[in-house]
């Protein structure tokens, strides 16, 4: 502005006086502005912009965004700055510089930065904008480029000790629903007479010696409890702040289940209300885990749970059986008679609140860990704000999930 009032203030002068000298200077000024603000607007045009990172990253953990600047002009281009806009990735933080120190005409340089996502969910980075400017600083340009791409945050899940009982053998067939799964166990059963298929390493060679004939050690097959996990997103689970509110806890909560079932034998049935929908999947190991972190981190559906088409719905997608676990806010006359009534369907039911006030003001309760307290035929565990989930997870595991002791 100051250079502008300057030419100006010339030209009057030069107009006002008629001096040649004057006259020159004012031609020189205006030269100049016109020189300085075309080298301006070409800085940051004939520039293309890419942007490359991970379709998917965890929540709480640093990500690489890697940015392609392409210079399509003949002429290179140095010190170029670039600003790229994630207003909702990170609060408080609308965008990251990205700096280009020179950009050969015809190639492609790589710039990148590091971002730590606050909360699952959708994210859409973009636009970027290109910031360019002559060498004395007189014109700054801005140029937006819609370079759109989504990232997909994951929910982080929170590590516990899970306990899983002693000898899956041990359990009753027709009281809890099982899994084959790969490899071999270590649970022993007894023994048998060899057949010609029994590797060898499975002889028992003292009782085959004493029945003068081979004899097979036989073990359990590998098999997997199920557990049931039902998360009920009504609009009073969504009452919060950001990532306060319930149902991101719960959400935590499913995914560190499904975390678990990578390195512990039982299988997962996760089913979601969310109004007249549902989403539903079931499954164990590091393929379940991410399919369903995937499933979560898209989650965004609310309403009013309609329970004669829900109720259905339940039945139909989590197995009798099971251990049963329901992520709510609401624990109403009629939810504590529905909750009784599918005590008597599954091997065990512990359902968990949220502490509304507590979340609404986002302040722990002064007693920290869960809450316990008793239904008729299933166990109540409140959660507050600010509360250990993996305590919790490790009181739901021994409450409902250890058949056997």
């Amino acid at each position: 502005m100051v250079f502008l009032f300057l030419t100006l203030f010339t030209v009057v002068v030069a107009w006002v006086f008629r001096n040649p000298l004057l006259v020159y200077t004012a031609v020189f000024l205006v030269v100049t502005n016109f020189v300085l603000y075309i080298w301006a607007q070409y800085s940051v045009n004939g520039m293309k912009v890419e942007r490359r990172h991970p379709p998917h990253v965890m929540a709480g953990r640093e990500a690489e965004v890697e940015v392609l600047l392409e210079n399509t002009r003949t002429t290179a281009r140095y010190g170029t700055m670039g600003f790229d806009i994630h207003a909702k990735l990170v609060p408080g933080k609308e965008y990251t510089p990205v700096a280009f120190l020179s950009a050969p005409p015809g190639e492609k340089v790589l710039s990148s930065y590091r971002v730590t996502p606050a909360r699952r969910g959708v994210y859409e980075l973009g636009p970027f904008f290109l910031y360019g400017g002559d060498p004395f600083g007189f014109y700054k340009c801005w140029r937006k480029l819609r370079v759109p791409t989504e990232l997909v945050v994951l929910p982080d899940p929170v590590p516990f000790r899970f306990r899983q009982p002693p000898s899956a053998s041990m359990l009753a067939q027709d009281e809890l629903e099982t899994q084959p799964l790969a490899g071999e166990s270590s649970e022993f059963l007894g023994v048998r007479e060899y057949v010609s298929s029994d590797p060898m390493k499975r002889v028992h060679w003292m009782s085959s010696a004493r029945h003068g004939k081979l004899i097979t050690k036989q073990h359990e097959m590998n098999v997997a409890s199920s557990i049931s996990v039902l998360l009920i997103s009504d609009e009073a689970m969504w009452q919060g702040i950001g990532h306060n509110c319930p149902v991101e806890f719960a959400i935590r909560m499913v995914a560190s289940l499904a975390y678990a079932s990578c390195f512990n034998r039982f299988k997962l049935h996760y089913l979601a209300l969310m109004g007249d929908n549902y989403e539903s999947q079931a499954g164990n190991g590091q393929g379940f885990f991410r399919e369903l972190s995937i499933r979560l981190a898209r989650l965004s559906g609310r309403g009013a749970i309609n329970w004669d088409h829900s109720g259905k719905v339940v039945l139909g997608y989590l197995p009798a059986g099971s251990s049963l676990v329901i992520l709510t806010m609401d624990l109403g006359q009629s939810s504590r008679q529905r909750f009784r009534n599918m005590a008597a369907r599954y091997r065990s039911v512990v359902v968990v609140t949220f502490n509304a006030e507590s979340f609404r003001k986002m302040q722990p309760a002064e007693r920290p860990g869960p809450r316990l307290s008793f239904g008729e035929g299933y166990l109540i565990l409140e959660v507050f704000y600010g509360d250990d989930l993996g305590a919790t997870l490790e009181q739901i595991n021994e409450k409902s999930m250890v058949v056997v002791r």
